[in-house]
């Protein structure tokens, strides 16, 4: 059958469309804008991913500042800021583009920098943990160095060396007399070292003034500086130099320390005052007469009143010092008479946490559950225990505790930012100072009876010493010293045991956490404590 030709027809055809010469153009600056489109997001590419460029400038003491050069690359910079330092020529910085300080040699670090309700967080540089600390609270640390991308500074304060983004803090030049108008210091005032501490350093007024202990050494009139309360500088730049090096042989006490007794005496040493000795000091010295019944309150109004019955059971109980834990409350509640005091019964701030404290803090029936809920959750359980929320390993070894670090235990004392409670208690960076003062007042008052009573002993960047249940170290090992830069312990007694490093002394120790009855394991959620039966011992020859 032969095969016809299908017919095509004007409706079947599809013609190329045309455009009017309107619509050409249309379509021409559409393309053209979307051409500059492109162009433009290129340019702002390169435009943003430019080289940084860094100055170099040293400032002079006369207030003159001349730049040396710019680079492109902020090791290089440093690297010549180094070679200027090297030849002691002034004080020399690299700044930013906005004329920001991102590393100078004598410089003081600025955490003011937030909210008061804010915390900074930091990385300790000698154990590699997380810390915080709160502007509002001591303003200043040391300025040390930044790191080769500019991203970190490291510091010193409060007792920890530690690393924090340069984007939370300043960097000033400790010479500039505008921005820096007080700093953290001390001076000697009748053999007491005095401590002067800032909450802004750009304003004149110092915030509060600490007692922190009677000198070792004759240290003279001058200012002090230190930013660990331990080695003391009558000049800034040379304590600087020294924390760079690691030393502090240029201290005016290298050889004798300075440990605040009240600050890092261990709450395991139980106080020598019983319960009528803490309410008359309640009554007749501080002059609380009576409970209160509500927020805010009478003068002579106090949840401390008539309660040295309830801190001296737990003490009894728990094996927490009674005066230590008044210290703290005093400090925590404003002597009893804070809202979170009169409302919920917390006298230590428990969960008040600085971004809202009185929303979030913990409750209790009365005070004296409150008390004993500190002694036995929060220290015996948390802050005195080296297995502070962590599962027992199931093979433990040497340690009932090893596999997890423990949260918050970092030895059993007021302590500071490098070892304490202080590290993980509280934002404020000398709240140990502040606990332990009001300690040292109570005593003072109440006759010196606990001043010096026990022997301190404190090791040194020595991180998970073990602390050994006999006198040798073939014995079991039963904990070790926390990842601190300092480990302060009580010390009950010498004797004689196996030869370390030439020397057989060894140290019997008030042991922060609670054995089982064989002296044998680590007790992991303790419910009391024995003086008697909780000793660990460890080498004199630990101690250098």
């Amino acid at each position: 059958m032969a095969q016809t030709k299908k017919k095509t027809t004007a409706r079947t055809k599809r013609r190329k469309p045309k455009y009017t010469k309107q619509a050409q153009r249309l379509q021409k600056e559409a393309i053209f804008s979307a051409v500059l489109l492109v162009i433009a997001v290129i340019f702002i590419v390169r435009f943003h991913s430019s080289p940084q460029h860094y100055q170099l400038v040293i400032f002079y003491p006369d207030q003159e500042t001349v730049t040396v050069r710019y680079d492109t690359n902020f090791k290089n910079a440093k690297r010549e800021m180094q070679k200027q330092i090297d030849d002691d020529n002034g004080n020399p910085a690299i700044l930013d583009e906005q004329g920001n300080i991102l590393a100078i040699r004598y410089g003081v670090v600025n955490f003011r920098t937030k909210t008061c309700g804010e915390n900074t967080t930091y990385r300790e540089e000698i154990s590699g943990n997380d810390g915080y600390t709160n502007g509002c609270y001591g303003a200043d640390g040391a300025y040390l160095e930044t790191d080769d991308r500019g991203e970190e500074v490291r510091f010193r304060l409060s007792g920890v060396t530690g690393w924090v983004k340069r984007s939370d803090v300043e960097i000033f030049n400790i010479y500039d007399s505008e921005k820096v108008q007080t700093i953290s210091h001390y001076m000697l005032k009748d053999h007491s070292l005095i401590h002067y501490g800032t909450t802004d350093i750009t304003k004149k007024d110092y915030a509060f003034t600490l007692n922190i202990g009677t000198a070792d050494v004759d240290m003279g009139k001058d200012r002090l500086y230190s930013y660990d309360g331990h080695y003391f500088y009558h000049e800034y730049t040379q304590m600087i130099d020294d924390l760079r090096n690691d030393t502090y042989q240029h201290s005016l006490n290298a050889k004798a320390p300075h440990y605040n007794y009240y600050q890092f005496l261990s709450h395991r040493a139980k106080t020598s005052y019983v319960s009528k000795e803490i309410n008359r000091y309640i009554s007749s010295y501080l002059g609380f007469l009576q409970k209160p019944t509500q927020f805010p309150c009478a003068e002579t109004n106090s949840q401390l009143y008539e309660e040295g019955y309830s801190f001296i059971e737990a003490q009894n109980t728990y094996g927490v010092n009674a005066l230590m834990m008044l210290a703290l409350a005093i400090n925590e509640s404003n002597y009893g008479r804070s809202e979170i005091a009169i409302t919920k019964n917390n006298l230590f701030g428990h969960a008040a946490y600085d971004y809202a404290p009185n929303e979030n803090a913990s409750g209790y029936k009365d005070i004296a559950a409150g008390i004993a809920a500190h002694a036995s959750i929060f220290l015996n359980r948390g802050y005195m225990n080296p297995c502070d929320q962590s599962d027992p390993d199931s093979n433990p070894g040497p340690n009932t505790c090893y596999t997890n670090e423990a949260s918050r235990y970092r030895g059993g004392y007021f302590g500071d930012k490098g070892s304490g409670m202080n590290v993980k208690y509280a934002s404020d960076p000398y709240w140990g100072e502040k606990a332990a003062q009001y300690y040292r007042n109570m005593d003072a008052v109440l006759g010196g009876k606990d001043e010096t009573r026990y022997t301190i002993k404190v090791l040194q960047k020595q991180l998970k010493t073990p602390l050994y249940s006999q006198p040798d170290t073939a014995s079991k090992i039963l904990f070790y010293t926390p990842p601190a830069e300092q480990y302060a312990m009580v010390i009950v007694g010498e004797v004689q045991g196996e030869e370390v490093d030439n020397n057989s002394t060894w140290y019997k120790v008030q042991s922060d956490g609670v054995l089982n009855n064989a002296r044998n394991m680590l007790v992991v959620e303790p419910d009391h404590y024995n003086h008697h039966n909780d000793i660990v011992y460890i080498p004199a020859a630990y101690f250098h």
